[in-house]
C-alpha cells in the first residue's frame, strides 16, 4: 500500500530545496565561468582561436578543469575571490576576479605546488576583494 500522506510531504519537500538550491550555489556558478574565461583566454593565447568550448566529456576543457581549476577549491581560493554575492553578481566584478586570477598566477603555483606562495596570495586576494563586503 502506497503512504500518500508520507509521498506528498517528500515531494515539498523535494520542491522546497529545489527552490533555495540555486541560492547556495552561486559560487560554484561564478567560479565556472571564471574557469570558462579563463581556459577561453589561455586558448586564445596558446593557439590564437576563438572557436566555441568543447563541453563533451573528456574534451580538452574537462581535462584542463581536472586537473587545473579543481583544486584551487582546497586553498580556498574561490572563497577568497567571491566573498559574496555582489562580488560574483556583475560583470565588472567577475573580471576583476579573473584578472586577479591570472595576474598573480594562482594557477600555475597550486599546480606547481608552490603551498607558501599560494596562501600569500589567498591573503593578497581576500584584501583586495574585502571591498565587496564593506557593501553588507
Amino acid at each position: 500500500m502506497i503512504d500518500w500522506k508520507q509521498l506528498i510531504e517528500t515531494e515539498s519537500k523535494t520542491q522546497r530545496s529545489a527552490h533555495t538550491a540555486p541560492e547556495l550555489d552561486w559560487r560554484q556558478e561564478a567560479a565556472y565561468s571564471l574557469c570558462e574565461l579563463y581556459y577561453t583566454q589561455y586558448r586564445t593565447q596558446r593557439y590564437g582561436s576563438s572557436q566555441r568550448i568543447d563541453l563533451r566529456p573528456g574534451s580538452d576543457f574537462n581535462r584542463f578543469m581536472d586537473s587545473h581549476m579543481e583544486p584551487l577549491n582546497q586553498y580556498e581560493i574561490w572563497d577568497a575571490l567571491f566573498p559574496n554575492k555582489d562580488s560574483a553578481g556583475s560583470a565588472g566584478a567577475l573580471d576583476e576576479a579573473l584578472h586577479l586570477l591570472a595576474d598573480s598566477k594562482i594557477v600555475d603555483r597550486v599546480y606547481s605546488g608552490d603551498i607558501v606562495t599560494v596562501q600569500k596570495l589567498v591573503n593578497t586576494i581576500r584584501k583586495k576583494r574585502a571591498k565587496y563586503l564593506d557593501n553588507l
